[in-house]
């Protein structure tokens, strides 16, 4: 076990929920791993059913604790305006803070994720 924000995991695995064929796929990946952290990026999905997208009541019904992402991300003020808007949508205050350097690796930006985390 260990202790992170305030909630006890017994899993240091940290699952991404990009680019899984369907979501069946995602389900059966989450609940295989036995992860209980699953990264989920801002700038693809919703969190309302408003949507249409059945992501989030997925997501919701494994019990995983949500860490919003700023995937994507390019500047500081679009990282932090993304992370802002990640802990109202899910309210909470986890988050994985990034800040893209190159489009081809998706190698982070050094200098602008640590000024975004200013």
């Amino acid at each position: 076990m260990w202790d992170i924000g305030g909630r006890q995991l017994r899993s240091r695995l940290l699952l991404g929920t990009a680019r899984y064929p369907s979501l069946a796929v995602l389900q059966q990946a989450i609940a295989a791993s036995g992860a209980e952290i699953v990264t989920v990026s801002l700038r693809r999905e919703s969190a309302t059913e408003r949507t249409g997208n059945r992501f989030w009541s997925t997501i919701k019904a494994l019990g995983v604790q949500i860490l919003p992402n700023t995937a994507g991300c390019k500047t500081v003020k679009e990282a932090v305006t993304t992370a802002e808007m990640g802990r109202e949508i899910f309210e909470t205050s986890w988050l994985k803070l990034e800040v893209i350097g190159d489009d081809y690796t998706l190698q982070p930006h050094p200098f602008l994720l640590v000024e975004a985390a200013e």
